[in-house]
């Protein structure tokens, strides 16, 4: 359904969400690629979604340097792993839409803005990149 016909409208960039997020699991990792909140007009299951695959990358990256290349990997190292490519995304889909023609760049830079721009990841108010801060 279309969202305008529940009356209400996604919460603006810089507004925090409402919903619960559910504890993490093995269950939920396993299906994440399933994971829907109702009534989600902030994006929140994506977003989550997203954590999860990445968080899951980071862990396989470290585990295969740690396995293959014989590296002793800390936490500390694996958790800026996670920023790095948590960054790298957001900063390659922002790049990604100066390609794009007037109405689709619009388009999916608004959907960029709602989905990270609540001010915890990601400032899309800098020039001409987002900056993305996890302190």
């Amino acid at each position: 359904m279309d969202k305008k016909q529940h009356g209400r409208q996604p919460n603006p960039p810089g507004k925090k969400t409402t919903t619960r997020w559910p504890t993490v699991s093995l269950g939920l990792i396993k299906g994440a690629t399933a994971l829907v909140f109702d009534n989600d007009y902030n994006r929140d299951s994506e977003r989550l979604h997203i954590l999860i695959l990445m968080t899951t990358w980071a862990i396989w990256k470290s585990r295969n340097k740690n396995a293959i290349n014989n590296q002793d990997i800390s936490p500390n190292e694996t958790k800026e792993l996670l920023k790095d490519l948590i960054s790298s995304l957001i900063r390659n889909s922002w790049t990604e839409t100066h390609f794009m023609v007037d109405k689709k760049k619009l388009t999916c830079q608004r959907q960029l803005r709602m989905l990270w721009g609540d001010k915890r990841f990601a400032n899309f108010d800098a020039n001409p990149y987002p900056t993305v801060d996890f302190s």
